[in-house]
């Protein structure tokens, strides 16, 4: 490992471009001019990157043995111009580059999110899907890109039976990432493309430095990794025979041929390239169902968002089906109506979280009713349903049923007929450009690893997004049945958590960028930080390390925080509420989002659940 960042500081100390890692929430602008001072100096060269390589190992042994995961107590940077944040270490730099360049929101988003496929290859890649929301300051127009995966045209009610929805081919569904880029790029590109692809293909022959999520997952997943031999050849150290730790470094010689490949053909290298063979035939050689058909006949669709205005000043736009912007949307209004109305529930009181976790038990009873909009055949109508949840009114109609005095356990009593969909791991990205446009975009594979197969052919971790639909025939082990609203069928889109949002202010500017990566908490967790800093006023980088709780319905039960208020958790087990305590490592939903305080500066953050990086300037 040391011998490896000797490497990575020699690579770096003498780039003629500023090439500091911002790792966790913001390392040190070093100087574009350094190798022109030594040169004035005639100071040693070689000295100089030895004194450097030194610097550099212990500063990262330091990271790596004090602060494992914990960022709390690191000042949060602030920008005047921009700002990025990531998941990976070498993304959000990256990202900065590319905006340094004169390049758009988007086009800074793009290549972060080439980058993350690298550094955060367990959550997103290539092999996945994404939804990103885009907000224009030159229009003032806000609208969403849905480029999540589509299950093959091959697609049928019993394939699963006595078969995995989650690991091996069967669970792959087509991916839509890269075509979602293309798409991005002709609305909004402009730089040259091959130099939003560039910068992951360098790093991939360079390396990149494995993260501490990584690290986690790799060490967690270690047994499976090495039994699948896609996976083996990338994620085991040849050396050791075992998985990578953090702070190594990988590098990744076939995924870099893939992205010259995609740098030199455009977005189409997938769906419709050089590329689409290879992949359709590792797919298939897992035991998939995708065709170059359905590669090709993926389209990335533009959506208009759903508005959800926070208070007289702000609103927040967010995705529509696939993803969760209408269950967010309903928590949002229920939890507004209550604040400042009613002085026996102050902001933080017990009553106050009592209300939140009764509207998320209503919230993710509702959202079994969910699923992809064109499915007609049903006894209610899905767009009527995310018409109904993302209205004030019927907020306020829910509002009334909640009882101050207790919860109930029984799922009927909240309207849950179905089982809900339980999507798992995610990746985020936030980018704010100089002339005030945003993106705010969160990428999946579904699972930690997806379906723990890997494309040898072009490098790429491919998804398990099938998982994601309900199963015909397949109750859960709570007793519901699947819901028919997101039953699996060919060329449908699975429901999903993801809800990556912006708020904008009445005089037009990005106040937050943010989304969260974990699965069906991220709905509940982003809910939170938006009440936390538009409603409460609270600042960014103090919501971001606040200890939460989550509740989907199913199960019947309170996740909280193990350093959450403990008076608050007893109250609420006073009430009736069943609770859990988890650890810091047990999968909360991990934030990342920028904010403009106050003072109109920028600040970029990712919480102390995944260790990430961000940048700006």
């Amino acid at each position: 490992m040391i011998a490896a960042l000797i490497t990575w500081s020699k690579s770096q100390a003498f780039d003629s471009q500023r090439d500091d890692i911002a790792v966790v929430n913001g390392g040190k602008e070093g100087s574009r001019d350094a190798p022109r001072e030594l040169k004035k100096y005639n100071i040693d060269k070689d000295l100089m990157v030895s004194v450097l390589a030194v610097g550099v190992v212990g500063a990262l042994v330091a990271l790596l043995v004090l602060q494992p995961w914990n960022t709390s107590d690191r000042p949060a940077p602030r920008y005047t111009q921009a700002a990025v944040a990531a998941n990976g270490y070498e993304c959000a730099s990256i990202g900065r580059k590319i905006l340094e360049k004169n390049g758009s929101a988007v086009d800074a988003a793009i290549a972060t999110l080439f980058c993350e496929g690298l550094g955060c290859a367990q959550c997103m890649g290539l092999g996945g899907g994404f939804l990103a929301t885009v907000y224009d300051a030159s229009t003032g127009r806000v609208r969403v890109l849905n480029a999540r995966e589509r299950a093959p045209a091959a697609t049928y009610e019993d394939m699963y039976d006595n078969k995995s929805s989650t690991v091996g081919g069967l669970a792959i569904a087509v991916p839509g990432e890269l075509r979602g880029y293309g798409e991005l790029y002709r609305e909004y590109g402009r730089l040259p493309w091959s130099e939003l692809v560039r910068p992951a293909a360098n790093l991939c022959r360079t390396g990149h430095r494995v993260n501490n999520y990584m690290g986690r997952v790799l060490h967690s997943y270690s047994d499976r990794i090495k039994a699948e031999p896609s996976m083996r050849e990338l994620y085991v150290n040849p050396e050791t025979g075992e998985v990578w730790n953090e702070g190594d470094m990988i590098r990744e010689p076939t995924l870099a041929r893939t992205l010259d490949i995609i740098a030199e053909e455009g977005p189409e290298a997938i769906h419709n390239g050089s590329l689409t063979a290879a992949l359709v035939e590792d797919i298939q050689g897992f035991g998939g169902i995708v065709t170059e058909e359905d590669l090709f006949e993926y389209r990335a669709e533009w959506q208009e968002p759903i508005e959800v205005p926070i208070s007289d000043d702000y609103t927040l736009y967010t995705t529509p089906l696939p993803g969760s912007g209408s269950v967010l949307a309903f928590i949002l209004n229920m939890l507004r109506g209550w604040v400042g109305a009613d002085t026996e529930a102050p902001v933080e009181s017990n009553l106050y979280w009592h209300r939140i976790v009764e509207t998320f038990k209503y919230a993710y009873a509702k959202r079994t009713g969910l699923g992809d909009p064109s499915r007609f055949n049903l006894p209610h109508s899905i767009p009527q349903l995310e018409r109904n949840l993302s209205s004030r009114g019927w907020a306020e109609s829910h509002r009334e049923l909640v009882d101050d005095t207790r919860t109930f356990s029984d799922w009927q009593h909240y309207g849950a007929l179905f089982e809900g969909a339980d999507d798992h791991g995610t990746a985020h990205v936030v980018v704010i450009a100089p002339d005030g446009s945003a993106v705010s975009a969160t990428s999946t594979i579904n699972y930690i690893w997806g379906s723990q197969r890997r494309s040898r052919s072009l490098g790429i971790m491919l998804n398990n997004e099938m998982d994601d639909f309900a199963i015909p025939n397949r109750e859960s082990a709570y007793g519901l049945p699947p819901s028919p609203a997101n039953m699996l069928a060919p060329g449908l889109q699975p429901l999903s958590s993801m809800v990556p949002s912006i708020v904008v202010s009445r005089d037009g500017v990005a106040r937050i960028v943010l989304g969260a990566a974990g699965g069906t908490k991220i709905t509940t967790q982003v809910a939170l930080a938006v009440m936390h800093t538009i409603v409460e006023g609270a600042e960014l980088p103090e919501v971001m390390q606040r200890p939460r709780l989550h509740h989907q319905l199913v199960p019947m039960e309170i996740e909280y925080e193990a350093d959450f208020d403990a008076s608050i958790i007893e109250s609420l087990q006073a009430r009736g509420h069943a609770t859990t305590a988890r650890g810091p490592t047990a999968g909360f939903a991990a934030m990342v989002a920028a904010a403009r305080n106050t003072k109109g500066e920028l600040v970029p953050q990712t919480d102390r659940r995944r260790i990430g990086s961000t940048d700006g300037f």
